[in-house]
């Protein structure tokens, strides 16, 4: 059953989910970044932009990807991205620094990326894989 917070209006799993009610928008991201970062950023939300019934949710701390629940976190730093991410497997190689089962069908993932040239075919097929698990 879905839950709608009544102070944010966003739409939870039930009443007791932590979340936060700050909303922000694109711009205060996008100020905490530098020129080169702020073009990963933008050209990650192109690729996404890809998917199917997304809806994107900028939080004070991170920007949220959803397709009814989250497929992707994204931490916006002044020099790089972190992206969190679900897959039903454990994919433990370079440039993943963080793999932790967090239920029986799903695995945490982490990633830094620096810069354009690091958002390559790999990233990519790891993000579809991580919407796609969400999704079904």
């Amino acid at each position: 059953m879905t839950y709608i917070c009544p102070n944010c209006k966003r739409k939870l799993s039930g009443p007791n989910q932590y979340h936060s009610c700050f909303i922000t928008d694109k711009e205060t991201h996008l100020q905490k970044m530098n020129v080169d970062i702020s073009e990963l950023f933008e050209t990650l939300l192109s690729y996404l932009a890809t998917f199917e019934n997304l809806e994107i949710i900028y939080l004070k701390t991170c920007v949220q990807c959803k397709i009814g629940a989250t497929f992707l976190s994204i931490y916006t730093k002044r020099n790089h991205l972190i992206l969190e991410f679900q897959l039903q497997r454990e994919e433990d190689q370079f440039p993943i620094y963080l793999c932790k089962r967090i239920s029986k069908n799903r695995v945490l993932h982490r990633i830094a990326v620096g810069g354009l040239s690091e958002f390559d075919q790999q990233l990519k097929n790891w993000l579809k894989e991580a919407y796609q698990t969400i999704r079904k």
